[in-house]
């Protein structure tokens, strides 16, 4: 058992901290920048899908010199 290191217990998931669990407004301002952040992520996909589908004739580059 490793000394100087004392049982800190549980502590919960990330982002509660020692308040605990948050309201339900802090969850439905949580939640929602959430979705934000992947409708943005679902975007940056389908341009790459589109960018790739539209060179699909045109020799690859690889970045390699």
């Amino acid at each position: 058992m490793c000394e100087g290191h004392g049982h800190r217990g549980h502590r919960g998931f990330r982002g509660f901290g020692r308040r605990g669990f948050p309201s339900r407004d802090v969850w439905v301002e949580r939640l929602e920048a959430y979705r934000e952040h992947l409708e943005q992520e679902l975007k940056n996909v389908q341009d790459v899908i589109e960018r790739l589908g539209r060179s699909g004739d045109e020799p690859q580059q690889t970045g390699l010199a």
